[in-house]
């Protein structure tokens, strides 16, 4: 039986380094990164890295300087993460003295139904460690995911939306109708119908509509916009003095400063088995069995495309996007 993919409705070209810029220039870059981070200068790493990067951005993703580069990236961005949380706790604690609620007082807005590894939660109540399931978090909570950590939380009342995080990430949660998204990589469902909500991330704003039960998938991109992937039902997209959008099942879309990008096509199965949020937690999300029925029917309905991967985006044009090979 021939496998059926799905893949984007564009295709872009490789370029390869331009000659004024040598690997040896690069190499002498991503080095003077290293030192920097040696010595605890992340900020600085991080500069250095992504001017790096800004070289190696359109040479083959297999690029052994690229695969370097995007390691000390993440792992920059990670203790980046860590030291801003650790200085802002020291802040807030010297600042605030005892304006912040006991924990005792916490309100029971949100429960914890999985984690793993280091999850934090600080403002409005005095700042804590998840590290317990069946734990509750209040609205007002501003909650860091560490790298190599997520947590899974869903609302007790309202729309009672399932929330993931993953990937260093970073976001608040001010009421039950607010998803407020710093950092990282994130999913959200509801298994209820007429659901609206304000989504945000540093620098996008949309409100997220659906008649019926949904899911979908969004990520943090490098210039504050979100990458959006639909996974269940029909979604609509609404901007302040921008055309409206919608979006279904395996269709991806950037949401930038300036409006929307163009939708792309995405395959349904394949992000099943690649991305974090379906498969680093012990049990499945909720909506996993409906997710599995609407990839095969994708499938069912494709002929012959290329298999993707879409990263980040820069731009509402420049995508990084990556064909996976044929088994």
């Amino acid at each position: 039986m021939k496998k059926l993919l799905i893949g984007v409705f564009f295709i872009f070209p490789f370029f390869y380094l331009h000659a004024v810029h040598s690997e040896h220039q690069i190499e002498v870059l991503i080095e003077s990164g290293k030192q920097h981070f040696n010595n605890g200068n992340l900020s600085q790493a991080l500069t250095t890295f992504n001017r790096a990067m800004g070289y190696l951005r359109e040479v083959p993703k297999n690029h052994p300087l690229l695969n370097d580069l995007e390691h000390h990236i993440r792992l920059t961005k990670g203790k980046l993460l860590v030291q801003r949380y650790n200085k802002n706790h020291n802040e807030e604690n010297e600042m605030n003295g005892n304006a912040l609620h006991p924990i005792s007082e916490e309100s029971d807005d949100i429960e914890v139904n999985q984690f793993f590894g280091s999850v934090l939660a600080r403002e409005v109540w005095q700042n804590k460690k998840i590290n317990k399931i069946g734990d509750n978090l209040g609205f007002g909570r501003r909650v860091t995911v560490l790298p190599s950590a997520g947590v899974e939380l869903s609302y007790v009342d309202g729309y009672k939306y399932k929330f993931r995080a993953v990937e260093a990430a970073s976001f608040a949660l001010s009421n039950e109708n607010v998803f407020d998204f710093h950092s990282g990589s994130f999913s959200l469902a509801s298994l209820e119908r007429n659901s609206l909500c304000l989504v945000k991330s540093p620098l996008s704003e949309f409100h997220l509509k659906s008649d019926d039960p949904f899911a979908v998938l969004f990520a943090v991109t490098t210039n504050g916009g979100l990458k959006i992937i639909g996974l269940l039902g029909e979604i609509e997209l609404v901007q302040k003095t921008k055309p409206s959008i919608s979006l279904r099942p395996g269709q991806l879309i950037f949401s930038m400063p300036d409006g929307f990008s163009r939708k792309m096509s995405v395959e349904l199965s394949t992000l099943m088995v690649t991305s974090k949020l379906m498969t680093a937690f012990e049990d499945p999300p909720n909506f996993y069995r409906k997710l599995k029925q609407q990839a095969l029917i994708q499938a069912l309905r494709t002929k012959k495309r290329f298999r993707t991967l879409v990263g980040d985006a820069k731009t509402n044009s420049d995508f990084q996007i990556k064909v996976l090979e044929s088994e």
